[in-house]
């Protein structure tokens, strides 16, 4: 059994495996970010803690990190049952070191993401007035993550409802727009190639005139934000309770933009129209 804490751009990495070999993959994985401190504390403190990595034999651990909503956990799996849903990434128990490598980094970018999207909240909050009401166009990850952080402000608990709202955002891009699905998603950072697929989509004819349009409105009661792409939507009463399990990005895009930064979130029509709502205490 092993447990290694070793420090990151984006948090702590809390590794722990029965599999010897997989145990000898880290140092690999982690490159210039392992720490050789020796963590043997089997209740880890998730505050700390940026990425989990596990085998089946501790993929009990996984539910205690995901229950850390505010910590943004990102969690990989390595298991027998290569199934999505379980983790945020799923990896089949014969992974090798440039796979693992891959699907780490992806997931340490994420906690990165997220780090910098609350630092621009935290440092924008007294350069933003209130805004009422307003529409806006955007077509890029980059226009997606600047409106989440921008819009938020004009928010309560602006650094969660950036997270949320950079999720949909970035859902309506990515899965909505460019139809990139959850598998091809996986399948492309796996090969490190998602970045420069999106890229390739975004300046191809076939999806380059696709745009996100985004309304805000403020009310005395209510904020409501409602965000519309140009795809063939999908069907999403799977992902209208918080207890069904989230299977792909979008899955997981969904159930943290409803636990974590909304009062409700309803999709319409065929699924490429969400509303989302906050409510204002008076």
């Amino acid at each position: 059994m092993l447990a290694e804490l070793a420090t990151s751009g984006s948090g702590k990495v809390w590794a722990r495996f029965k599999d010897a070999r997989l145990a000898r993959l880290i140092p690999d994985v982690l490159g210039e970010d392992l720490d050789a401190t020796i963590a043997h504390d089997e209740d880890p403190d998730f505050e700390q803690i940026g990425i989990v990595i596990v085998d089946d034999a501790h993929a009990d651990i996984l539910a205690a990190a995901k229950a850390q909503t505010d910590a943004i956990i990102q969690t990989i799996l390595i298991s027998v049952d290569a199934s999505p849903g379980r983790a945020d990434f799923v990896l089949p128990a014969d992974v090798d070191a440039q796979v693992l490598k891959s699907v780490y980094l992806a997931a340490s970018e994420y906690r990165s993401q997220v780090a910098s999207l609350r630092r621009d909240v935290a440092s924008r909050q007294s350069a933003v007035g209130t805004i009422n009401h307003g529409q806006f166009v955007l077509s890029s990850l980059d226009e997606a993550r600047n409106l989440a952080t921008m819009l938020a402000l004009a928010c309560p608990n602006s650094d969660l409802v950036a997270i949320g709202l950079q999720e949909l955002l970035i859902n309506a891009v990515e899965h909505g727009n460019l139809e990139i699905t959850s598998d091809e998603k996986q399948q492309l950072i796996i090969e490190g190639k998602w970045r420069d697929e999106v890229e390739r989509r975004l300046a191809s004819p076939d999806y380059a005139g696709r745009v996100v349009l985004v309304n805000f409105r403020r009310g005395e009661r209510m904020i409501s934000i409602t965000i519309q792409d140009d795809g063939d939507g999908f069907e999403f009463d799977n992902y209208a309770e918080s207890d069904v399990p989230s299977e792909g990005y979008r899955g997981r895009g969904i159930a943290m933009a409803r636990d974590l930064s909304f009062s409700s979130l309803t999709y319409l029509g065929r699924g490429n129209l969400v509303e989302a709502t906050i409510l204002l205490q008076n």
